[in-house]
C-alpha cells in the first residue's frame, strides 16, 4: 500500500513538473514574440517613393510621412505629400502587427477633404522589413488604394520606403 502510494506521489510530482516546464516555455515565446514587436514600436520619419505598380520605375520625388507605432498595434501617420494640394488629407490611423522575423505588416486610413467635404479616403497597406539596425526599415512593397467618396473610380498605387527612428540625442 504506501509503495503504490509512493508511486502515485512520484508520478503527481513528474506530471506537474512536466506541466510547469510546458507552460514556462510557452510564456517564454509569447515574451520573445513581444519584444520582437516591440522593435517597431515608437516614431519614425520615413522617406517615401511612388513607383509605377508594373515596371517599378519611381514616379516623382520621394516625400516624407511621419508614422508612430503603438503598443498593443495601432499606428498613427501623417504625409507631406505634394499631391494632395489644394485639397486636405489627415492624418492616417490604422494597425500593425508583428508578421516574422523583423518582418510588419501595416494598414492605414486618411480621409481626403476638397473644399470641407470628403472626397475620398486613403488606404496604404505596407510589409515593413528590419534589417540588422532597429533603428531603420525598409518597406519594398506598399499598396495605395483611393476611394472615391461619390461614384468614380478607384484608383490604386505603388510604393517604396525608408524609415528612420527619431529619437532624443
Amino acid at each position: 500500500m504506501k509503495s503504490e502510494f509512493c508511486k502515485a506521489l512520484v508520478t503527481l510530482a513528474f506530471t506537474g513538473i512536466c506541466m510547469f516546464s510546458l507552460a514556462a516555455s510557452a510564456s517564454a515565446q509569447v515574451e520573445d514574440w513581444d519584444l520582437a514587436a516591440r522593435v517597431l514600436e515608437g516614431s519614425w520619419t520615413v522617406q517615401v517613393t511612388q513607383r509605377d505598380c508594373s515596371s517599378g520605375a519611381a514616379l516623382g520625388t520621394p516625400f516624407l510621412s511621419l508614422l508612430t507605432f503603438g503598443r498593443g498595434g495601432t499606428l498613427l501617420e501623417t504625409t507631406e505629400n505634394p499631391m494632395f494640394y489644394p485639397a486636405v488629407r489627415g492624418p492616417g490611423h490604422g494597425v500593425w502587427s508583428h508578421t516574422g522575423y523583423r518582418t510588419f505588416r501595416a494598414l492605414s486610413t486618411a480621409f481626403i477633404t476638397s473644399s470641407g467635404v470628403l472626397a475620398k479616403t486613403q488606404t496604404i497597406t505596407q510589409t515593413i522589413e528590419m534589417g540588422d539596425n532597429p533603428d531603420t526599415f525598409t518597406t519594398t512593397s506598399a499598396s495605395v488604394v483611393f476611394v472615391p467618396a461619390a461614384p468614380g473610380p478607384t484608383i490604386t498605387g505603388c510604393a517604396t520606403a525608408t524609415a528612420k527612428r527619431i529619437e532624443l540625442n
